[in-house]
Order: C-alpha cells, then sequence, then structure tokens
C-alpha cells in the first residue's frame, strides 16, 4: 500500500511538472521603460544646462576677479571673486559630465522599451488522458524582450 501511495504522488508531481506557471508577467514594461527613459533625458539636460550656465557665470566672475587682481597688485587689496568664479566654473564642469552618464542610460532604456513585443500565440504540453499522453493546446501571451 505505501508503494503505491509513493507512486501515485510521484505521477502526481510529474505531471504538474509539465505545467507552466499561470501568472502573467507585467504588461507595462514597455511604458515604463519609456517613461524611465524619458525622465533620465530630462534630468540629463537640466544637468547639461544648468552646468552650462554655472560654467558661464565661474568664467565672468572669473575674468572680474582676475581683473580686481591685477586692479590689487598696485592698490595692496585683496579679493577672493577668483576663486568664487572657479568654484563655479568647477561646479558647472561637474556637472556637465555628469549629464553623460544619464543620456547614455536614456538612450539604453529606450532602446530596450521599444524592442519589447508582446503577442498572443499557441503552445503545446504533453498530458496524460485516458491512459495515454497527448498534446494539449492552450493560448499563451508571449513578451519578447530584446537586450
Amino acid at each position: 500500500m505505501k508503494k503505491q501511495f509513493i507512486c501515485m504522488l510521484l505521477l502526481f508531481f510529474s505531471i504538474n511538472a509539465l505545467s507552466q506557471q499561470t501568472t502573467t508577467p507585467e504588461p507595462t514594461i514597455k511604458t515604463d521603460l519609456l517613461k524611465k527613459s524619458k525622465n533620465q533625458s530630462t534630468a540629463a539636460w537640466i544637468l547639461l544646462g544648468g552646468g552650462f550656465a554655472l560654467t558661464s557665470a565661474g568664467i565672468i566672475i572669473g575674468i572680474n576677479g582676475v581683473t580686481e587682481e591685477f586692479i590689487g597688485v598696485f592698490t595692496n587689496e585683496k579679493s577672493n571673486t577668483f576663486e568664487v568664479g572657479a568654484g563655479f566654473f568647477y561646479t558647472g564642469l561637474a556637472a556637465m559630465v555628469g549629464s553623460i552618464p544619464l543620456f547614455i542610460a536614456s538612450s539604453k532604456n529606450k532602446k530596450k522599451g521599444t524592442a519589447i513585443t508582446a503577442a498572443f500565440k499557441y503552445e503545446n504540453r504533453k498530458s496524460i488522458q485516458q491512459n495515454s499522453v497527448v498534446r494539449v493546446i492552450y493560448p499563451a501571451v508571449s513578451i519578447k524582450i530584446g537586450l
């Protein structure tokens, strides 16, 4: 009796092992990737524009600081506007360099988002019916992600 029970359990688990999971993947992967790409692109453009503005302001302040330093040589006055201009310049430069990885990630996410396709297709699996193995055809959702 124990042997029969164990054989029935093994048969039951082997039939279920041939089955496919019924949970469907998220259908919004494409829209999520495209939205993420747009957000990254917007952030990259903001960093690039802000960095350009800071760099330009740093150059203008730095040029003004150089003239004040030149005048300070004759009047013995010290000015720190040159250091402030250099700080603005390097901060803006770092922001512009920081926008490059965001542009790259944005383009990669856009490519992934446009490469995803979904379709319906028919799959078949083996099943035991009336003491024989038959193929059962069932509909399935196919999602193709081109990486």
